[in-house]
């Protein structure tokens, strides 16, 4: 049961009683103030959290050469200062990739336990990577792995492909370099074109006993 306050005059009068209450109360009042002061100051005083960030990391066991998908993966916050080096912080980032060595659950996917990307990675599907080596060697400077091009066949006409994404770009020919077994092929491009238009591209060449060769004009989508 709940003892009903004092009334007034218990504390306020002149006797024995009311001054001893009076005496309490102070105390009690003087320790309550003590331990609020106490309080804001280890709060003052206690460090702030350390910044973190979130980070993939493997859901589960995922053994050496596993492709990811979203139900392997999840993400956690780590202190920024804990970050390993190449952590990738996004899911979708990982998810169809395939890992070189095996995660354990909770450990960081960073981009040195996935295997490198090859040209044909992350294509959609009814596409592929074809190498075409082009007609003006000139013509390769123009273009960068992202980038777009037009495809037209050497001997000329309609367009085979009108936006064709570069994957990967030859690196240039080093033509004062030692003499090699093998005859010179020019530069190309690796292209990410549709079923039909690789068809078109390879059968408008005539002959596969050398490159396929096209010209290319670089394009804005």
């Amino acid at each position: 049961m709940v003892r009903p306050p004092l009334p007034l005059p218990a504390l306020t009068g002149s006797g024995r009683r009311s001054r001893w209450r009076r005496r309490v109360l102070r105390r009690v009042l003087s320790a309550a103030l003590v331990a609020v002061s106490l309080a804001l100051v280890v709060r003052e005083l206690r460090p702030p959290p350390a910044p973190t960030v979130g980070v993939v990391v493997a859901a589960t066991p995922i053994p050496a050469g596993a492709v990811l998908t979203a139900a392997h993966l999840r993400t956690a916050r780590v202190p920024v200062q804990g970050v390993q080096p190449g952590a990738l912080t996004r899911v979708e980032e990982a998810a169809g990739r395939r890992v070189g060595s095996g995660l354990d659950a909770g450990e960081t996917v960073t981009t040195r336990r996935l295997v490198p990307r090859g040209p044909a990675d992350g294509l959609r599907p009814g596409r592929v990577a074809l190498h075409v080596v082009a007609s003006d060697p000139a013509s390769v400077d123009l273009l960068a792995p992202g980038t777009w091009t037009r495809v037209y066949p050497v001997s000329g006409g309609a367009v085979i492909s009108g936006a064709a994404e570069v994957l990967t770009v030859d690196p240039p020919v080093d033509e004062g370099g030692l003499l090699s077994a093998a005859p010179p092929v020019g530069r190309g491009v690796v292209l990410a074109l549709d079923v039909h238009e690789a068809d078109a591209v390879v059968a408008g060449h005539g002959s596969l006993d050398g490159p396929v060769v096209v010209t290319l004009v670089a394009s804005a989508r």
